[in-house]
């Protein structure tokens, strides 16, 4: 997939459109993997930012929910554009991460990833990101959910289903702790 975003970029400069369209169908998983990643890191422990990360993986979420094909960006989004030679990089310091998890990730239970079970994934994603404002007042509290995220989002882009399934599992360690702490 990384190979993908190279290969199917062209010109000197790309834009978040063309990187969504190089991804193809697999738009959604790294698109949420991308905010779930940032709650789950240091960054998520500054304020507003785990709030700001769980609306923006509610809101590509929404979109999986109601069976979108591809994620749908305001047009001044998809327009932003970068160096080439940033996505390049980018994809090289990537590459060993991915080869890292490469092992692990296997094409199991792929149809787990597709309709009708995709709206089921949808639908706890949302309800994992709706937990990110009441665990955003207990610190890293909001690591748990978007770790979750974060499994359902990698499986989502590698097309394991084991991954989703252990992204789920871990939402049901999310929905107790909110339960457990809300309300304080």
């Amino acid at each position: 997939m990384l190979d993908q975003l190279v290969d199917n970029t062209k010109g000197d400069n790309a834009s978040f459109g063309d990187v969504l369209e190089a991804l193809n169908s697999r738009s959604f998983g790294p698109v949420l993997l991308v905010p779930a990643v940032l709650a789950v890191s240091p960054l998520g422990a500054i304020p507003g930012v785990s709030i700001f990360t769980g609306f923006l993986i509610f809101v590509i979420a929404a979109q999986m929910f109601v069976a979108r094909s591809h994620i749908w960006l305001p047009k001044r989004l998809l327009a932003f554009s970068f160096s080439r030679e940033k996505l390049v990089n980018a994809v090289k310091s990537t590459r060993p991460w991915a080869v890292w998890f490469e092992p692990w990730i296997h094409n199991r239970f792929a149809f787990l990833i597709d309709a009708p079970f995709r709206q089921a994934i949808a639908l706890v994603v949302m309800i994992l990101a709706a937990l990110f404002i009441p665990l955003a007042f207990l610190p890293f509290a909001v690591a748990v959910p978007g770790t979750a995220i974060s499994l359902i989002a990698l499986g989502m882009t590698a097309k394991d289903g084991a991954l989703v399934l252990a992204g789920c599992a871990a939402s049901v360690a999310a929905i107790v702790l909110a339960v457990v702490f809300w309300p304080f």
